[in-house]
């Protein structure tokens, strides 16, 4: 039995791919090694699933080539993405630009999803990991195996849409199994590493900051050279740095250090306010300790720490504290990848490999990352769809 369009992972690119295909009168399989559908999808916004943003501009994307991009959203954009949910019965939900569903339940985007594949009668196999794919005589040839029972199968397809995802989250079903699947069908990989993700600090005080969430503002440098930077909510843990001004660094953290390189971050704790203001606060008025006047300005515990220094030091320190990163939180704490196929081996009109006919490739196992927001959810419909249109 040879299947008509074989889709290789139900997360949120695939099933869209899948659903887009079969739209067209397509017959298609999908092979998903987890037990479910999308269970990716469940954690993202915080289990509320941030599916899109109003704002799409290019620079929030991250890749070697921002024309592909441009490309694929200009295919299926934010707006498609959207009518596509509405149409289906999401009620969207706009905070500042960020969309979600008006429940703020990512079940429900999920739920819409694998309602349309069953709908559409798509061939769904559970539990069934490809262990290799091999191009012969016009056909692709997928070996898996079962999970469950152990049982190995053949699977022919006359078109292949790879929609594995990267390695972050593995327990969700991200591996990093499309990565050495698409190197053996001769893509390039640019190498993978965790973004979105935490960054880990040499400094003993992170210890004492567990739990202290602040405004401020992160900025990046690479052997001393500026890197990238971001405002809002910092988290500070027993090991270092979080929150979403670090997750929007963090992937040039990962890169830097993944060439040894030396990264360093600078907290700005009061970003509103010139290091001039800052000291003639904490000099004025001598009815209050300076640790009462820091008390009023930043968490007692981040104040703690800051009056083991004299007044200069201090005020150096609240508006640019500088500490070494050693690490980030890997793979499993990220929410992304960045790295993957190389963009320039995949056609950005049809998401079809330029290498191998009748190949097709979505989602985060592409070279291209976006930041926090819904961007890389929307890449994942984008990419999905166009894949699905063209099949």
């Amino acid at each position: 039995m040879i299947h008509e369009v074989v889709v290789a992972g139900g997360g949120a690119s695939g099933m869209m791919a899948a659903i887009t295909a079969a739209g067209r009168g397509k017959k298609v399989t999908i092979l998903e090694h987890m037990d479910r559908l999308g269970k990716k999808i469940l954690m993202t916004g915080n289990g509320r699933c941030n599916y899109s943003n109003i704002n799409q501009n290019i620079s929030c994307y991250r890749t070697s080539d921002k024309g592909f991009v441009e490309d694929v959203l200009n295919k299926f954009s934010q707006r498609e993405a959207t009518e596509f949910f509405k149409q289906n019965g999401i009620v969207t939900k706009n905070r500042n630009g960020y969309l979600y569903p008006n429940s703020g339940q990512a079940s429900v985007i999920n739920d819409i999803l694998r309602i349309k594949c069953e709908n559409l009668g798509i061939n769904i196999l559970y539990n069934m990991e490809c262990t290799s794919v091999k191009k012969d005589n016009g056909f692709f040839r997928l070996k898996c195996t079962n999970k469950e029972n152990g049982r190995q199968n053949e699977i022919k397809a006359g078109s292949l849409i790879i929609s594995t995802g990267g390695k972050s989250y593995s327990k969700t079903g991200s591996d990093g199994s499309g990565y050495t699947i698409l190197k053996k069908l001769g893509h390039s990989i640019v190498k993978p590493l965790p973004a979105l993700t935490s960054l880990h600090c040499s400094e003993k005080f992170f210890k004492s900051l567990k739990g202290v969430r602040c405004d401020g503002k992160v900025i990046l440098y690479v052997e001393g050279r500026y890197a990238a930077e971001d405002k809002g909510e910092i988290q500070l843990t027993d090991y270092g740095i979080s929150g979403i001004p670090v997750f929007q660094v963090s992937r040039y953290a990962s890169i830097a250090l993944d060439k040894k390189k030396k990264v360093t971050a600078v907290i700005d704790f009061l970003p509103d306010m010139k290091a001039d203001e800052v000291k003639k606060l904490l000099q004025n008025d001598n009815s209050f300790t300076l640790e009462q006047k820091l008390n009023g300005m930043i968490n007692k515990k981040l104040s703690a720490v800051m009056l083991k220094y004299n007044l200069d030091e201090i005020i150096k320190n609240l508006k640019s504290m500088k500490v070494n990163v050693t690490a980030t939180g890997g793979f499993e704490q990220s929410q992304v990848c960045t790295g993957g196929v190389n963009v320039n081996e995949i056609c950005s009109t049809t998401m079809e490999s330029k290498i191998v006919k009748n190949l097709f490739i979505t989602g985060e196992v592409i070279d291209v990352d976006g930041v926090c927001g819904g961007y890389n959810l929307q890449w994942a419909w984008s990419t999905g769809f166009i894949a699905g249109s063209n099949c």
